[in-house]
């Protein structure tokens, strides 16, 4: 059994014994250190590192922001989770991006241990160490450039309303990322996963919403692809094409109105590890040397790192697996029109009717997927119900 590290960071001393306290029984299965500080958490991991870090967020000297910035550039696979008890603007705004995951503070230990858990299994998503490494850097995913010049001028209208900043951010993929992760933390206090773009505008509220946006860049956009020939405008349309025929295909099958805002969600959210290789492969911390390499990682790696950072994040369980296999839904658990295999169908369904329809209807699913579901036949009527959409869409 692999023992995970954790290094635990508080500069209360009842806070750390309390920890130890509670955290006793999990001793054969994690090496756990305790610092003091933040100076003192950077001089364990100086002589040795974690696998993942818990730090308090209020400290004097170096706080729990400072912290977990200079983890980040130091050891960026490691996983870093922030617990604090005062839930300020402030303090949410500067650990947008730092912290994978943000914890209420005092924060139950089954809570904390089921976080620690959950966090760091994901790893066994990951084929290659390098791939945590590559993670381990994004902070918040970029925006489309068209939807962030939207939701600029929507925040800055004296008329703004939820709706019309809930629409522009359901539309684009880093913004449902970016929104739904924040709006989950324990800071925010949801009893229930948000998993709807509108739902968590109206949460988090136009002035909260326009902080990020303009305050904190948390909605950044202008970044480019390191990846000759690759659009991130195309990535953001087949995101929100394909989860509009996974919701469609959903509600047809008479699916709940539940797993049809999953479905849309998943399929929003598909292609986010695309999204991290074509922006890193851009970034001054990979060598030019790597950018053909990251080409191809992207096409055999792309759902399983989009996997890990949703799981980092602390999105559902069923989106996380969702995008992991939504090229091979054989592989995930589920009887029936799971959620993987929805996406996957919705996903290369979308990719048929981009290239024109070639090839025959279906093409390109998982051999034998409709048949072992019972709705071979069912496919040619998803495509007149997904043509029925855009005839809408385009106003025909």
């Amino acid at each position: 059994m692999t023992m995970i590290h954790i290094l635990f960071v508080d500069d209360e001393p009842s806070v750390l014994q309390a920890m130890q306290r509670s955290m006793h029984d999990m001793r054969n299965e994690w090496t756990m250190r305790f610092a003091s500080s933040g100076e003192a958490a950077l001089a364990e991991l100086s002589n040795s590192p974690a696998d993942v870090i818990v730090s308090d967020m209020r400290m004097p000297g170096m706080d729990g922001w400072k912290l977990l910035g200079e983890v980040k550039k130091s050891c960026p696979q490691m996983v870093r989770l922030i617990l604090s008890g005062h839930a300020d603007p402030c303090s949410i705004m500067r650990t947008v991006g730092i912290a994978h995951q943000y914890l209420a503070k005092p924060c139950e230990s089954g809570a904390l241990k089921a976080a620690i858990l959950q966090t760091y299994s994901l790893r066994q998503l990951l084929s290659d160490d390098r791939l945590a490494l590559l993670v381990g850097r994004v902070d918040m995913l970029p925006s489309a450039p068209k939807a962030f010049q939207e939701i600029l001028t929507c925040l800055q209208a004296p008329t703004a309303s939820l709706a019309d900043a809930a629409r522009i951010v359901g539309r684009d993929l880093a913004m449902t990322a970016n929104v739904i992760k924040l709006v989950n933390s324990a800071f925010f206090g949801s009893r229930q996963p948000i998993t709807t773009a509108s739902r968590a505008v109206t949460y988090l509220g136009l002035d909260t919403l326009g902080a990020l946006v303009l305050g904190h860049s948390a909605f950044k956009s202008g970044v480019t692809t390191g990846i000759a020939g690759y659009s991130l405008e195309r990535l953001w349309q087949h995101s929100l094409d394909t989860a509009v025929a996974a919701r469609t295909i959903a509600l047809f099958e008479k699916q709940s109105a539940a797993m049809a805002e999953n479905a849309f969600l998943a399929g929003m959210l598909h292609d986010v590890g695309k999204v991290v290789f074509a922006t890193r492969a851009a970034a001054s911390d990979v060598p030019a040397a790597s950018i053909d390499e990251a080409t191809v990682q992207m096409d055999a790696h792309h759902a399983e790192v989009g996997a890990y950072l949703l799981g980092l994040w602390g999105f559902p369980n069923a989106i996380v697996e969702a995008v992991a296999f939504h090229h091979s839904p054989s592989l995930a658990s589920g009887e029936g029109l799971s959620l993987p295999r929805l996406i996957h169908i919705a996903d290369r369904l979308v990719h048929q009717r981009e290239a024109g329809g070639a090839g025959p209807v279906g093409s390109g699913l998982e051999p034998g997927l409709l048949e072992k579901l019972g709705l071979a036949a069912r496919c040619p009527e998803w495509l007149v119900a997904l043509g029925q959409l855009d005839t809408v869409k385009s106003g025909a």
